[in-house]
């Protein structure tokens, strides 16, 4: 055997070896993305409100019809219902979905509780040392499934929540701004109603969304009291006639400065919310959620969080002497 030859044959070994590395590699790789899928199913909250329709032996029949559920049954009708004159058009998009009936409110909840309830069952045959693919899709397919029809649900209630939330409109709470907080109870009613009690969800999200409304545009009023510019307080002291005109600037300055230094403990985010939100702006009016959102393209949800959590990190660190200030 000639050196070319023994160098011919090192590189055909060196190139097979690196072959089989390669197939291993990827043999691990792909392991490894199913052992990811396990745990993340194994991690999922998987809520479900049980029914003895569910233990019954033809229930995958019964309930499901097929276990992939058709998308036909969720769309949209093709009908447009004629929106109220009042509503506002980016409300609009909701007279599409219908309100359901009493034996379609059971029916989905039925549908979407069986499918969690089955997806459970599926999920506690799963292995981490040897994943099956094949069940991993299937219980991901009913959990999907289960998602679909409770984004249906919440479609066809979001009405509701609008109806409530126009009566309680006024100068601090806007429409917005309440649907934003009424959709929250509607989601969780959602996710914990029994229907084999023979309630109608409507009057449960009712109730609920109502509750959760009527707690929340009080507490706004308080926040936007609480948290008043250095302006207002000082046209509040000069109302009282024992303080001087020096005194009151005095102390229209001391809340301004103290102000100021409670907003360099917010990051510039915050500090973008709270000014817009309490028109601590001078040349503008104080912003909607919604408005705000749109600036720093965020949902109107998310700048509702991020104001709370910065209204709550300045109350902390307020000193004792803003509070005789503000007092």
């Amino acid at each position: 055997m000639t050196t070319l030859d023994v160098e011919y044959s090192e590189k055909v070994i060196v190139a097979d070896l690196f072959k089989e590395n390669l197939c291993s590699r990827e043999k691990i790789e792909e392991i490894e993305f199913q052992r990811c899928r396990v745990n993340r199913i194994r991690n999922l909250v998987i809520e479900v409100i049980t029914s003895p329709s569910f233990s019954k032996r033809n229930a995958d029949e019964q309930i499901l019809g097929k276990l992939t559920f058709s998308s036909k049954e969720l769309s949209p009708v093709q009908k447009t219902i004629k929106p109220p004159a009042s509503t506002p058009l980016y409300l609009a998009d909701l007279y599409a979905y219908p309100l359901l009936t009493r034996e379609e409110e059971y029916h989905f909840f039925r549908k979407m509780n069986y499918l969690k309830f089955r997806a459970k069952q599926l999920r506690s045959q799963l292995s981490l040392k040897r994943p099956q693919v094949g069940l991993l899709d299937q219980i991901e397919a009913l959990l999907l499934d289960a998602l679909r029809i409770r984004n249906h649900i919440i479609a066809s209630n979001l009405r509701l929540v609008v109806s409530i939330a126009k009566k309680l409109v006024d100068q601090v709470n806007s429409l917005d701004e309440l649907i934003s907080e009424g959709n929250v109870p509607l989601i969780r009613a959602v996710e914990i109603f029994d229907f084999d009690r023979g309630t109608r969800f409507s009057t449960y999200a009712t109730w609920a969304v109502r509750n959760c409304l009527h707690r929340y545009s009080p507490k706004m009023r308080r926040l936007q009291a609480r948290y008043r510019t250095g302006l207002e307080v000082s046209m509040e002291a000069a109302r009282d006639n024992r303080t001087s005109v020096l005194e009151t600037l005095q102390r229209a300055k001391d809340a301004e400065d103290a102000v100021s230094e409670l907003m360099k403990t917010l990051d510039d985010r915050e500090q973008f919310i709270v000014l817009e939100r309490f028109g601590m702006n001078e040349e503008q009016r104080p912003l909607r959620f919604r408005e705000i959102a749109e600036k720093l393209s965020l949902s109107t949800e998310r700048v509702r969080q991020l104001l709370t959590r910065a209204l709550l990190r300045m109350r902390e660190k307020t000193s004792s002497s803003l509070g005789d200030i503000l007092d």
